[in-house]
């Protein structure tokens, strides 16, 4: 099992967007469970602070200082609404206010500097078309953060986790985190092994055979792991990153954590582009892990 203190120190970047407070409440919700404490930041970025757009637009020093003004109002805003939310639930409370021109590297740079156990960040995405893929903020800390981040898509709900296994060390950290999770919600846990449908085509039915067993062995290390919490197995063929979705979204899950690179049974791949998919992808929070 892993230490409760990977869930200690959690960092929740706050823009004021539909997702960002369920990304609030989900953050929330975990660190009641793990008592953790919790740092808030927004960071100010905007059109103006680039060299090349204050050129461009030829804009008086006056209104430039106003256009900033404004920025750093709706920031402190932002902060005070996610400082009551949290202090009204009694999460020991941090903030932070930045004007800093990416975002995401700020972010990432946090992460680093203050050792952070967990990011907990909305999808951004505001359009109905668009609600389950990602912001680009949003993308580029899920890539490079050297900590679990969790993406968050929907209401904070952790009644059904989902967690892909498939023997590698990077899933078995996901793994540990699914089940610690699943003890302290008392959720549903959901296995899932996935193997690519290409060996089935291309090896026949003893390829299948032989696949199917290892899946089931992969299956069966990875219950013994789970064991305190309710969980159910699957062994499915087919493209690993729609697999997941597929079955997540038939399942109703709420989270599904994967780790951010694995090592499939019989054939090497890397599960880093199988875990961007499923962030983009999927409408279940997403919880990446390191």
């Amino acid at each position: 099992m892993i230490d409760e203190q990977n869930f200690k120190k959690i960092l929740v970047p706050v823009d004021g967007s539909h997702s960002c407070l369920n990304a609030k409440m989900l953050a929330s919700s975990i660190a009641r469970k793990f008592k953790s404490k919790v740092t808030v930041v927004h960071v100010i970025s905007h059109e103006f602070m680039h060299p090349e757009l204050k050129a461009q637009y030829q804009l008086p020093p006056s209104i430039l200082h106003r256009v900033d003004e404004l920025y750093l109002q709706a920031g402190k805003k932002i902060i005070r609404n996610a400082e009551e939310m949290f202090r009204e639930a009694k999460i020991d409370i941090d903030s932070r206010l930045v004007t800093y021109e990416d975002p995401a590297e700020f972010i990432l740079q946090l992460v680093k500097d203050e050792g952070y156990d967990l990011v907990v960040i909305g999808n951004r995405a505001e359009t109905q078309s668009e609600r389950y893929s990602l912001g680009s903020v949003t993308e580029k800390v899920a890539r490079h953060a050297e900590c679990p981040v969790l993406i968050v898509k929907q209401k904070p709900k952790v009644e059904k986790i989902l967690t892909a296994v498939d023997g590698s060390k990077h899933a078995d950290k996901a793994l540990e985190y699914a089940v610690q999770l699943a003890n302290n919600y008392s959720a549903n846990l959901a296995l899932l092994h996935v193997e690519e449908d290409k060996l089935v085509r291309i090896g026949g039915p003893q390829v299948v055979d032989c696949v199917g067993t290892v899946g089931e062995c992969i299956l069966k290390d990875a219950s013994t792991k789970a064991k305190g919490v309710s969980f159910d197995k699957f062994l499915k063929f087919g493209s690993p990153a729609e697999v997941i979705i597929k079955v997540a979204k038939k399942a109703n899950v709420d989270i599904i954590v994967v780790g951010s690179r694995g090592l499939s049974s019989v054939r090497r791949y890397l599960l880093g582009s199988v875990s961007d998919d499923i962030s983009m992808h999927a409408k279940s929070s997403v919880l990446i892990v390191r």
